[in-house]
């Protein structure tokens, strides 16, 4: 089975396990929840910036995975796409 490891904070870890409790989950329960909901438009218990984000994150993806649909390979650093992402922000 695929595994997804991210490094946190002491306090990030604290603050999820409380906030997943508090909703009768588990962390992974609740990290699942809120990055793929049910179906992909259901934001509406979501905060103005967590839904600038996920648009942030879309249109970020949308072409990458377009583009390997159409059978082309598209290779980027996470550096560069960091960098990509500050600017769009940033603009």
């Amino acid at each position: 089975m695929p595994r997804l490891s991210i490094d946190i904070t002491a306090e990030e870890h604290r603050k999820l396990k409380a906030i997943a409790a508090l909703r009768g989950q588990t962390i992974k329960a609740y990290v699942m929840s809120r990055a793929m909901p049910e179906t992909p438009d259901d934001t509406s218990d979501w905060s103005d910036d967590e839904k600038a984000a996920l648009e942030e994150l879309r249109a970020i993806l949308l072409p990458r995975i377009e583009a390997v649909r159409r059978g082309e390979t598209y290779e980027i650093s996470m550096d560069e796409i960091i960098r990509k992402a500050k600017a769009r922000r940033a603009g």
